[in-house]
Order: structure tokens, then C-alpha cells, then sequence
């Protein structure tokens, strides 16, 4: 079994994570972030295959209903093309868990299949200690998904971090956070208040904060706890209402990710009146 992850390992050291990034403003189908639960794939010694849950915050303004299939990528040569079919001929579709969410588990036939079977260097992979040395230090698994709602469709690829357990155990997602608006009252068109994160645990590991809306427009669409030359800075950024009440409530989002792949979220409607 262990053979076989390491040669799924080695295929996976030629390609570079996909990282989408999206604008603040939710005006069409999105996924805004997907969570692992946990958020690392650990090999524990004698603990057999790791296994994971996968979970879209896929959103659309029109509250269609949305599902979100997802594949282990198998054809990776470098930064994954657009039209790279995975989900599709190109990937190891994953169980669905849910309409937005599957499973990885790393013992599946399917993918022990895939793996064993691959040839690297023009013969099959023999275990040699370099796979060792890539497990501690950790590799990238890329992990296609493809979301819809109604008539649009929405193609994307996430990475996962597979390692062994020199590095200790698997990290942990951020706990659940909540999002106040302003002082948490009515708000008026085109009024500006924050939005702020709350609580936002211990800065370790970093976190770094992105917030989305339907609607009026938010002034940055990150923040971090701490700057980049390690300064305490504030969490919150601003939000301004709509120039009118909206016949649809505006919604609105915030997404926490820390550098394990950690990753937690909160949705609020606002408040305008």
C-alpha cells in the first residue's frame, strides 16, 4: 500500500497547486474556498491510507440549487491547463459525501490502482528513499472540481498536502468564526461599516481573511492578522451599502485560511433597511 501512495507522491511532484483568485464581488456561480477536514493527508506508520472530506462554499446569488463533483487529478506535468478533464478523463472521480462535498481516501481501489500502475522514468516506481525525503518535507496533491447550478458551470482545482508524520500530526481546520456587521444594527443605503471576523483565535499559525458580498462594494478584499514584517494589524475591512435597498438580501461572506490549509467560513445577510 505504502508503494503504491509513493508512486501517486512522485507523479504528483511535477505539478504546481492552482490557487483561483476571485475579486470580492459575487454577481454569478463562485466557489469561494473548499475545507478539508482534516486539512492535511498524514501517513501515520502501520495507520494504513489517509483519508479526508472535501466541502465547496459554492454560492450564486439566485439561490439555484448547486452541486459540486470532485476527482483526484492523475495527469500532472505541470500547472494544470483550464481544460484539463478533471472531473473528467483526466481524474479518479471521488465519492460524493453531500451536493457540495466527497471523500479522498487514499485505500481506495481506484486510486491504489492508479498508483501501482504507474511507470516513472521508464519502469515501475521502487520505492527508492527519495520518496521518503518528499513525504517528510510534505508534497502537493492536486484535486479537480466542477461546480453547477442550473445552466452555469464553474471548473477549478484545489491542493492538498500529503506527508508523513515527521513533521507531527495532521493540522487542524481554524475553529468556526462569525462575522459582524458594523455595530450589528440596520443599515442605510450607501452607509459604510465594517466587517469584522470574530473571534479570530491565536496567530499561529498566520491567518489571512477574505470577504465577499453580493451586493455595495468592501474596500480590500484580504486582511491578516499580522503584516508581512510580522506587525500586529486589524482583521476587519470596510463595507459600503448599496445606493438602494435591494429587493434581494445582500449577502455576505468571510473565509479564513491559515498556512496548514486550514480553513473555515461564515455567512451573514445584511442588515439594510
Amino acid at each position: 500500500m505504502r508503494s503504491a501512495l509513493a508512486g501517486l507522491v512522485v507523479l504528483s511532484l511535477a505539478g504546481c497547486p492552482s490557487n483561483l483568485e476571485e475579486q470580492s464581488q459575487v454577481s454569478k456561480l463562485r466557489v469561494l474556498a473548499v475545507r478539508s477536514d482534516p486539512p492535511e493527508l498524514v501517513l501515520e506508520p502501520d495507520a494504513g491510507a489517509p483519508a479526508a472530506t472535501l466541502t465547496a462554499l459554492a454560492v450564486d446569488p439566485t439561490d439555484a440549487g448547486i452541486t459540486v463533483q470532485f476527482a483526484l487529478c492523475k495527469e500532472i506535468t505541470g500547472t494544470p491547463s483550464p481544460t484539463l478533464p478533471c472531473p473528467g478523463d483526466a481524474g479518479i472521480e471521488l465519492p460524493s459525501n453531500g451536493p457540495v462535498s466527497a471523500r479522498l481516501d487514499l485505500a481506495d481501489p481506484a486510486i491504489v490502482a492508479f498508483a501501482s500502475a504507474a511507470e516513472l522514468d521508464g519502469g515501475a516506481f521502487d520505492g527508492g528513499s527519495g520518496i521518503e525525503q518528499a513525504l517528510d518535507e510534505g508534497v502537493s496533491l492536486l484535486v479537480g472540481f466542477t461546480a453547477r447550478a442550473d445552466a452555469q458551470r464553474l471548473d477549478g482545482f484545489l491542493t492538498l498536502t500529503l506527508r508523513s508524520s515527521a513533521k507531527g500530526p495532521a493540522g487542524v481546520n481554524p475553529d468556526p468564526i462569525d462575522l459582524v456587521i458594523g455595530d450589528g444594527g440596520a443599515i442605510s443605503p450607501k452607509e459604510t461599516v465594517r466587517l469584522e471576523p470574530v473571534p479570530v483565535g491565536p496567530d499561529d499559525p498566520p491567518k489571512v481573511f477574505s470577504f465577499f458580498a453580493t451586493g455595495g462594494s468592501i474596500s480590500s478584499l484580504r486582511s491578516t492578522i499580522r503584516t508581512a514584517t510580522g506587525q500586529p494589524a486589524p482583521v476587519w475591512v470596510e463595507w459600503t451599502a448599496p445606493d438602494s435597498t435591494p429587493a434581494v438580501p445582500v449577502r455576505l461572506w468571510v473565509v479564513v485560511r491559515d498556512e496548514r490549509g486550514g480553513t473555515a467560513w461564515a455567512e451573514r445577510p445584511a442588515p439594510i433597511q
